[in-house]
């Protein structure tokens, strides 16, 4: 005696494996849906260069922040959990990562020269990400400005200005490690 199982119909009413054929109009419609958002995303995406300080919309309006000030953000929000839970914060697998992270890339690590970085460059010549980058990176020479940071090659910017930049950033470094 052999059994045949039957499967019921999917919600289509269809018997099961069978694909229900998408009318023309539909088609189009799904295409042309594709093809506007892909074009809008193909002229956002053309809208960007970083070589111009064109980051794109999400990054219109962003805080560029230095990895010393992610520091000391961390810091505080890890030392505000032991305060919380009396010296034994719940382990926390990426905030430790982060701060690692952090203490071996942040280029300052005197609080008080962190918040004078950011006073120390004058914000009418430079965007705020050029800033956090040369900060962040540590770059010593104004070809290593403009080759790591294209949009420095303008013409408000003159050599000067950027070695000028450079030189006080590097004070800063050398301060804080001495005092």
């Amino acid at each position: 005696m052999n059994a045949t199982i039957l499967e019921p119909p999917n919600e289509d009413g269809l018997a099961p494996g069978t694909i229900r054929a998408e009318s023309s109009e539909t088609v189009e419609r799904n295409a042309n849906r594709r093809l506007v958002s892909n074009r809008a995303a193909r002229a956002d995406f053309e809208d960007q260069d970083a070589g111009l300080a064109r980051l794109g919309k999400d990054f219109q309006n962003a805080n560029c922040m230095l990895i010393a000030e992610v520091k000391v953000i961390l810091e505080s929000i890890k030392n505000s959990r032991m305060a919380g839970q009396q010296g034994r914060p719940a382990p926390n697998e990426i905030l430790d990562k982060t701060l690692d992270y952090c203490n071996r890339f942040s280029q300052f690590t005197n609080p008080h020269t962190v918040k004078n970085v950011r006073s120390s460059v004058d914000r009418d010549k430079y965007h705020l990400f050029e800033i956090a980058l040369m900060a962040n990176l540590g770059i010593e020479t104004v070809d290593e400005a403009k080759s790591l940071i294209p949009s420095l090659n303008r013409d408000i910017l003159d050599d000067n200005t950027i070695h000028g930049t450079l030189n006080d950033l590097q004070n800063l470094k050398k301060y804080q490690a001495s005092g």
